[in-house]
């Protein structure tokens, strides 16, 4: 029993510090994703006196994607009925080139400025509409949420190594005596810490797989599945096996360096 909450003392923490972990990259994948879906459906509008075609646009806007012309026929159409035919026809001739701008990605609100000068550095636009409000409330929005994920990963993170340092620190003190053995007869110290080593990778891939298993149930929940597809998110975001392949690697490391330190402590 005791063996069982000293495994679980650490085994705790580490599902913690690993979902934490596992939070982080769900969120970032979710956001860039979406962000994706934003950039597809993102346009600027731009009035040009000119024809415009997408490679000038390219050549100073990397983001550029398509360029679509708009038809102004149909709102000629609309005032068909209530100007003359002669005035339709001058009309027509001094309506500018109506264009709609789609990026290959959402650009950030500093990157939206810098290509909204790119824009207007071209003599022939007379016209550029960014959506500038919109954008900002919906770009401030998503790093409120990546900001917030994060902290709270990061305090949960932090508590999770303070309880593990504290656990590795136990069974320092329960191997103390085979340990200073070792020490005596001149061992190492990854030789007479390998029980803490041990201990601690075993523990690492038990927290693992219990965080992978969940992860695998998350990304087959059926109401999660359809409330991110009324989203317009790729399920493709869950990656249960490249994902605990990571986290493992992780775990080893922040468990072994963790070992590593408690093990230099108090060195004769």
């Amino acid at each position: 029993m005791n063996s069982l909450k000293n495994h679980l003392a650490l085994i705790i923490p580490l599902v913690a510090l690993l979902f934490a972990l596992e939070s982080i990259l769900l969120v970032n994948k979710t956001l860039d994703e979406y962000e994706s879906k934003l950039g597809k459906n993102y346009a600027i509008i731009i009035a040009s006196s000119q024809e415009l075609n997408i490679d000038e646009i390219k050549n100073k806007i990397s983001e550029a994607n398509t360029l679509t012309q708009i038809d102004s026929k149909i709102i000629l159409d609309r005032l068909g009925n209530n100007i003359s035919q002669a005035n339709l026809v001058m009309l027509k001739n001094s309506l500018p080139f109506f264009y709609s701008l789609n990026l290959n990605k959402y650009p950030s609100s500093a990157r939206l400025e810098v290509i909204n000068k790119a824009l207007d550095s071209f003599e022939k636009i007379t016209r550029i509409e960014t959506f500038a409000k919109s954008h900002s409330q919906v770009y401030q929005l998503l790093l409120i949420i990546n900001g917030s994920v994060i902290i709270f990963s990061c305090f949960i993170a932090l508590i999770s190594l303070l309880l593990m340092f504290k656990q590795i620190e136990i069974w320092k003190f329960q191997h103390l005596e085979r340990m200073e053995i070792m020490t005596l007869l001149g061992a190492p110290l990854w030789m007479r810490s390998q029980i803490l080593f041990k201990l601690a990778c075993i523990d690492t891939i038990i927290a693992t797989i219990i965080v992978g298993c969940g992860l695998f149930y998350i990304s087959k929940n059926p109401t999660l599945l359809i409330f991110m597809q009324e989203l317009g998110i790729d399920t493709e975001i869950f990656t249960p096996i490249s994902d605990s392949i990571t986290l493992l690697l992780v775990g080893f490391a922040v468990s072994l360096i963790s070992v590593w330190i408690v093990s230099l402590q108090n060195k004769d």
